[in-house]
């Protein structure tokens, strides 16, 4: 009896016993592979590229009250300009917008009409030319928490709209811009007394703020 007993024991660990013998043969090794980093995965600071404008690379700026001069880059001055034509807190594509319309406009201003100020390409006086205001000015009318993420935010769709302009021949166009239309814009034939081909009569859509 108990050699049958031994026999049942000694069959039923050969049939676990089978399995292990015949597949640890094709049991593939696992090596860990540790893949250098590219440079795209590289942790780097961010760096905006360059736009060339050429000659006009940088403008000369005068700054009505003192009468100085001041020499600054083309998109560095649109920083200035944007942040005082309008509230931070409008959509980007918005404030896209008034980036490439003041680009276009200061452009205008300063290939088209010629030495308006004696030395200098434009002014700081929105009656005159386009309204600025410095940045040190722009941070003290915002609430602490928040001047240097409107800072980036405005710096931000001045660089995503490096080098564009608003054209109408190849050349640019005198871009006029106003805060409100009242639901349609005018000719300037009949504010001005010039006549453009590109700015003519159009229904805009308006929308109140809450």
């Amino acid at each position: 009896m108990k050699k049958i007993i031994m026999g049942i024991i000694l069959f039923v660990q050969i049939i676990f016993l089978i399995p292990v013998i015949f597949t640890k043969g094709f049991q593939t090794k696992v090596t860990s592979v540790e893949v250098e980093p590219t440079v795209n995965e590289v942790s780097q600071e961010e760096k905006v590229e360059e736009y060339n404008y050429g000659e006009y690379q940088t403008l000369k700026l005068l700054h009505t009250k003192t009468g100085e001069v001041e020499e600054v880059k083309l998109d560095e001055y649109l920083c200035h300009v944007v942040s005082a034509e309008m509230p931070v807190d409008f959509e980007m594509e918005a404030l896209k917008a008034q980036a490439v319309v003041a680009r276009t406009y200061t452009m205008f201003k300063i290939t088209s009409q010629g030495k308006k100020h004696e030395n200098a390409d434009i002014c700081d006086d929105s009656s005159c030319c386009q309204a600025w205001i410095s940045k040190e000015d722009r941070l003290a009318r915002w609430e602490e928490n928040v001047r240097q993420d409107n800072w980036k935010k405005i710096e931000q769709v001045v660089n995503d709209t490096k080098g564009k302009l608003i054209t109408y021949e190849g050349k640019p166009i005198n871009a006029f811009f106003h805060s409100n239309s009242g639901g349609k814009t005018e000719i300037p034939v009949n504010v001005w007394g010039g006549s453009y081909p590109y700015l003519q009569a159009v229904e805009t859509s308006r929308r109140r703020r809450i």
